[in-house]
């Protein structure tokens, strides 16, 4: 078994600011799954998708759960060059991206893409991020490393080079009837088999934050986009909030409530678009609920990273 080493990149708010755009080579493809079951992207994906698209990606989305795509999306997605299909849902991300596979969308790509819509955000310019990582020279990248389970790139951002794609291992993890198996089977198989695959090609996977290196996370690993959420858009590393964090708050964590005052004022995301998103979407009922253990956990990790803020 090959090791492999997730290393966080360096970054400053100056280096923000003045890198220079088009990080990825001409050619690079963005797969970018959706769930719209009333077929309209909300106006936080589309800053998104615009935001993508300044990263030199060619953009294709597909909707999942609907099967009419609304006229106001389509306007949108010609505006901006986006290739948008609809499909039924099933699989989650992984099973919109194998769908956007079989479009034969990536043949001459030099880097793949995969992102998704569980995240609000770029709540600061993605370029500069993706060349601050090297993002054109390393084979395999995600913004956010976590060691909880098994050291592994979130998914909800990943970006391969054609080489690593290519490689049989990762090809058997996107062959996988992903729309045939449950929500954890999918995390396990899709999310986590992902960075094993590549782990066990001998790929090293580079990151903008990881906690590989915390000795704390080494006893006590946790979802550092919930654990940590002040700290990476603070850092400029990880300008993104996730839903799930914000909707179900499945830590119950006291801090969440003041999510406003972490959206920098001069990024351009609306924070009434996340207000609408709340409104319109209720906190989920979870199958297993955090038991009092995690809940403590949790709330000490984000205690502290309260005061390094």
């Amino acid at each position: 078994m090959h090791s492999v080493s997730i290393s966080p990149a360096t970054i400053s708010e100056n280096a923000v600011e003045s890198a220079p755009s088009g990080p990825l080579p001409p050619g690079s493809v963005c797969l970018f799954a959706a769930y719209t079951p009333n077929g309209n992207l909300p106006p936080y994906t589309c800053f998104y998708l615009k935001n993508l698209k300044r990263c030199g990606l060619t953009v294709h989305i597909v909707l999942s759960g609907c099967s009419v795509i609304t006229e106001e999306t389509r306007l949108f997605c010609n505006a901006q060059a986006f290739t948008v299909w609809h499909r039924p849902n099933g699989g989650l991300d992984f099973g919109a991206w194998r769908f956007l596979l079989g479009k034969n969308l990536v043949q001459t790509a030099p880097y793949i893409v995969f992102a998704n819509d569980s995240v609000f955000g770029p709540l600061a310019p993605l370029p500069p991020l993706l060349r601050l990582l090297q993002a054109d020279t390393r084979p395999a990248w995600g913004l956010v490393a976590s060691r909880a389970v098994t050291p592994h790139l979130q998914s909800w951002f990943i970006g391969f080079s054609r080489a690593t794609f290519e490689q049989d291992a990762v090809q058997r993890v996107f062959s996988l009837p992903f729309e045939d198996m449950t929500r954890a089977e999918i995390i396990w198989h899709g999310e986590l088999g992902l960075s094993v695959a590549l782990r066990s090609a001998g790929i090293p996977l580079h990151a903008l934050w990881s906690d590989e290196s915390s000795p704390f996370a080494r006893i006590f690993p946790t979802n550092p986009m919930h654990s940590h959420w002040r700290s990476l858009i603070r850092s400029g590393r990880v300008p993104f909030l996730k839903q799930e964090l914000l909707r179900d708050n499945p830590f119950a964590l006291s801090e969440v409530k003041n999510w406003r005052s972490i959206i920098p004022p001069q990024c351009g995301f609306d924070p009434d678009w996340i207000e609408t998103y709340l409104s319109q979407h209720p906190p989920r009922s979870f199958r297993q609920k955090s038991t009092w253990k995690g809940r403590l956990l949790y709330k000490a990790v984000n205690i502290s990273d309260y005061f390094k803020c």
